[in-house]
């Protein structure tokens, strides 16, 4: 067994400094969500206008978190040492990227998956088009702006602005926004007064891929300059698995359970689409989760449609007065009209009319209306809009996605941000060194690709070298027991020592020095037994086994 000493062979720099508090990874509904690792790393040197100016010709902000501001550092250096053209340019982007305080989050997956009505429900606001009109196969950026409207990124580099929807979110008629779809590169989205775009993160809408034509340059290119992904299905099947690893294959290797959580996004329509879907759906996600292991952290179950209503802002006291009207039915004739939205449509008699139907079938669904009657004639139910809603949020599940969200992406925003720049840091550098520039730039670029080795053994980077063993795991080139995979996940996408070790999230300090120096034997083991493709993976687990261990105790 593993004792404290021997643990101690590792060097003092890279052993943290500080103890990070603990804490429940579940939320209740209604509290505010984390501000994520940012807020729990040391305060940045002041930041000097000289340092860094963006392409709008204003200084850029030293970004916030510790391994952020490091990679800004070196970005810096990079872009001192090139000369002007397209590197210098990728670097400077690089920069602009890292002085922005949010983490970019891209929702993507196949064809009529649901995914602009997820991005409704987490904006809570009916922003992005979501009927099959030609304004949902552009990518579109939504973010915090001065006013309610849209820039219109062409492919020939030319940018405008158009009015948006009223009400703010994308022109539902493609025709306002002044050019046709073939020649639009992207669409950025700016929204007044939301609390979620202006301090949590910004969303990337992507069109639906198929697995047959994947996606095209520009969709690639969103996903890539995005730092995490929820990936939405509504029925998980093998053509998701075969989509995600196009999407990796494509867009960018670090898509991997590290920074991709699923969701599933219909959970009304799972089976004949009658009673309670939840049992069905958490047995769904539950399997597909194990199937897409390394792939996918998560698969969240949510009520799409459901959970945009509830989120939102189109729910009105009448349409409760129109739930209400239906609650005093007998409920036998109200499971019928329920059976199917044609059903509830067609039917005959009743105490609403055709566009009455309509409307409630739009906004919430079958299953929808049934949570909601069944709200209403509780005892101690819902009474008026607002009770309502809050009922339906809770049976929508996308609290829980918000949850997910919280501990997977925000918490661990530094690291994720800072591993797309050094990505991209990364990339550049081995473009240009292609390029057999001169022996200044050529230095220049060694040596920052030595400081991005060394960023890269920070303790709090060491989760996204298990990148690539989760990608490995997808397709069957790392071989593990399933114990051994189980815990190579947890450990990769854990958002707390914690959940990376599998323990009860209010666990001790000692508990978890205990179970870090367990894991830490665990992966020792393996090590010293695999064959070489899988040491080098056990060697990284085992290390950051072993940062846990010195975290708990307080080295």
């Amino acid at each position: 067994m593993l004792q404290p000493d021997d643990c101690s062979s590792l060097s003092n720099e890279h052993r943290p400094t500080t103890r990070r508090r603990r804490g429940s990874s579940r939320r209740k509904a209604g509290e505010s969500h984390g501000t994520g690792e940012a807020a729990r790393t040391c305060r940045p040197r002041p930041y000097h206008a000289a340092d860094h100016v963006t392409g709008t010709g204003r200084p850029a902000r030293r970004p916030r978190g510790e391994l952020c501001g490091a990679a800004a550092d070196l970005a810096r250096a990079a872009l001192a040492a090139l000369p002007a053209g397209e590197a210098a340019d990728a670097v400077r982007a690089v920069l602009d990227r890292l002085a922005e305080d949010r983490l970019r989050i891209a929702v993507g997956g196949r064809m009529n998956a649901g995914k602009s009505t997820l991005v409704n429900a987490l904006l809570g606001r009916r922003l992005a088009a979501t009927a099959a009109t030609e304004c949902t196969m552009l990518v579109a950026w939504f973010r915090q702006g001065v006013q309610n409207r849209v820039e219109v990124r062409r492919l020939d580099g030319r940018r405008y602005f158009v009015p948006g929807h009223p009400g703010g979110g994308i022109p539902r008629d493609p025709r306002r926004l002044g050019s046709p779809r073939q020649e639009i590169a992207e669409l950025v989205v700016e929204v007044a007064d939301s609390a979620l775009l202006a301090h949590r993160y910004s969303l990337v809408d992507t069109p639906g891929m198929d697995t047959l034509s994947g996606l095209d340059e520009v969709a690639l290119s969103a996903l890539a300059r995005a730092d995490a992904l929820l990936y939405v299905m509504p029925h998980p099947g093998a053509g998701d698995a075969e989509a995600l690893q196009s999407l990796r294959r494509q867009a960018h290797e670090r898509m991997t359970a590290l920074n991709v959580l699923g969701v599933l996004s219909r959970i009304d329509e799972l089976g004949s689409g009658t009673g309670d879907p939840w049992p069905r759906a958490e047995r769904v996600a539950a399997t597909y989760t194990s199937r897409l292991t390394g792939m996918v952290s998560r698969i969240v179950p949510v009520a799409g449609l459901l959970a945009q209503t509830a989120t939102g802002d189109q729910f009105t006291e009448g349409d409760t007065a129109l739930l209400q009207r239906l609650a005093g039915e007998p409920r036998q004739e109200l499971e019928r009209a329920l059976y199917s939205p044609d059903e509830f449509l067609g039917r005959r008699g009743g105490p609403l009319d055709t566009a009455e139907r309509t409307r409630l079938l739009d906004l919430l669904g079958t299953y929808g209306i049934r949570v909601a009657v069944d709200s209403l004639t509780e005892a101690d139910g819902a009474r008026d809009a607002r009770s309502l809603l809050n009922a339906l949020r809770a049976a929508s599940g996308v609290e829980t996605l918000f949850e997910e969200i919280d501990v997977r992406f925000v918490a661990a925003s530094d690291r994720l941000r800072a591993a797309s720049a050094l990505g991209l840091l990364e990339e550049v550098a081995a473009t240009v060194l292609r390029g057999n520039p001169d022996s200044g730039v050529r230095g220049a670029l060694e040596a920052q690709r030595t400081a991005v080795a060394g960023l890269r053994r920070h303790p709090l980077m060491r989760q996204t070298e298990l990148a690539s063993a989760l990608a490995e795991l997808a397709t069957g080139g790392l071989r593990l027991s399933e114990a051994d995979g189980a815990a190579l996940v947890a450990l990769a996408t854990g958002g707390d020592a914690a959940a990376c070790l599998g323990v009860h999230p209010d666990a001790t300090a000692t508990e978890l020095a205990a179970s870090s120096r367990a894991e830490a034997v665990r992966w020792r083991v393996v090590e010293a037994s695999a064959p070489r493709a899988v040491q080098r993976h056990a060697r990284t687990a085992r290390e950051l086994c072993e940062e846990f261990y010195f975290r708990a105790r307080g080295d």
